[in-house]
């Protein structure tokens, strides 16, 4: 072969690398990813909450819908399929289910308490603790109008928190409610129609944006200066020096939330912030973000908001809904910065050495043995090849993370006992079998 025939073929060869913003999952980082799935789903049961799912392709028009400009005009994956369907890789979990709510919303038994955990794909630059593949837990609660089920959500989020050690020192829940903006955009500002979801996409970008950015984006869609100081004003509020009629329902509404949170001693965990917005435009209530205060990683780790009208985009229907979504990308950068993750060396209980022989009886017993740790609940690795020395075996074990193996010699099988080694210490115990 020549060298330009060895260079072609090497050309050819594809590549090993993921698609750029998704992840491979090798067994450490299933290992990873399982943890915090078995923990999203203990506690979201704990509270009674029932799982769910549905498929990852759904039409195109729910997310063009109301999901958001952003989204649907830079991020959403869309293709036609062969039968010219418009369809869409789901970028979020939330219009698909309040789909199957639609679907089946004379049979539901009310309140409805639903999670999930799935995977979604947004096209956007990938970055530490975002990419373009991520999964998310949803947890919802539907057919309760009332602050009760938003507080119910927060009680959901802090136990979700704790559940990875995390302390109240360690995250703050940020609350405001978009009915408040809206009543800034419209009654006090007056804007048109078409303008107040771009002022609103605006004041949701505030803190990426330098002041003068700011102000200058603001006067670019028309605003006056005076106007442009009422946002000022309004962003750097507190519940008390809010200049919004106290009839307004957002407002009676964080009221009443913050009456139970601070008979719940929830006061320095959850705070009213006047700038979180959430930029889907669906949001028609209470909305809240959960920010890491770790100075490494500063940021938004997940939100969630109310979207009582959500639904009507499949009919008429009535169904107050609430709830958040929280990602596992983002989630796990806040506990690596925390130190929070266990130990992941393994999950192997046990290997079940073979001693090295010709004779079928020691492969023989330690299958035997392997078997009944099994049943016993233990993960146990079994070794295969019976030409294996004992101390490559027993390395196996070390690199892998193994704690113990077992050791099934000639005097142990003569006695029906195996010899336990602990591999950390050492140590090593007779047990008959």
């Amino acid at each position: 072969m020549t060298q330009e025939e060895t260079n072609t073929k090497s050309n050819n060869k594809l590549s090993t690398q993921p698609y750029k913003g998704a992840r491979d999952f090798y067994p450490q980082e299933m290992r990873v990813e399982n943890y915090i799935f078995d923990t999203w789903r203990r506690v979201c049961k704990s509270f009674g909450f029932e799982e769910y799912n549905f498929p990852i392709l759904e039409p195109f028009e729910i997310f063009a819908s109301k999901t958001g400009e952003e989204i649907v005009n830079e991020q959403l994956y869309s293709f036609e399929d062969k039968g010219g369907r418009k369809l869409a890789i789901r970028p979020e979990l939330t219009p698909g289910t309040v789909r199957m709510l639609a679907q089946k919303y004379k049979e539901l038994v009310q309140p409805v308490k639903w999670f999930m955990i799935g995977n979604n794909w947004r096209f956007e630059k990938p970055q530490t603790g975002r990419g373009r593949e991520f999964y998310q837990l949803e947890a919802n609660i539907f057919g309760v109008g009332g602050v009760e089920a938003d507080f119910e959500i927060l009680k959901l989020i802090v136990a979700t928190m704790q559940a990875f050690g995390a302390s109240k020192d360690m995250y703050q829940i940020k609350v405001s409610d978009r009915r408040l903006v809206n009543c800034l955009l419209t009654e006090v500002l007056q804007l048109d129609a078409d303008l107040q979801p771009k002022v609103r996409r605006l004041m949701d970008k505030r803190e990426k944006l330098s002041a003068e950015d700011f102000t200058k984006s603001l006067a670019d869609l028309g605003l006056s200066e005076a106007q442009m100081q009422q946002i000022g004003a309004f962003l750097s509020s507190d519940l008390q020096s809010l200049t919004i009629p106290k009839e307004n329902a957002g407002y009676v509404t964080v009221n009443k939330l913050f009456d139970y949170i601070r008979a719940t001693n929830l006061q320095a965990t959850v705070v009213f912030d006047p700038t979180i917005i959430r930029g889907f435009d669906y949001s028609d209530g209470l909305v809240y973000e959960v920010f890491d205060v770790n100075p490494q990683n500063r940021r938004s780790i997940f939100g969630g908001e109310r979207f009582d009208r959500l639904i009507e985009i499949f009919g008429d229907y009535d169904l107050p809904s609430t709830g958040f979504a929280m990602g596992d990308y983002t989630l796990l950068e806040f506990l690596k910065g925390w130190k929070l993750l266990p130990d992941f060396s393994s999950e192997i209980d046990y290997l079940v050495t073979v001693w090295p022989s010709d004779e079928s009886k020691y492969f023989e017993k330690s299958l035997e043995v392997a078997n009944k740790l099994r049943a016993q609940g233990k993960n146990v690795v079994c070794w295969l090849d019976t030409g294996t020395k004992l101390e490559k075996q027993l390395k196996y074990a070390d690199k892998k993370g193994i704690p113990q193996a077992v050791l099934i010699g000639e005097e142990e099988l003569k006695n029906n006992s195996v010899s336990i080694k602990d591999l950390k210490s050492g140590s090593q115990k007779i047990l008959q079998v």
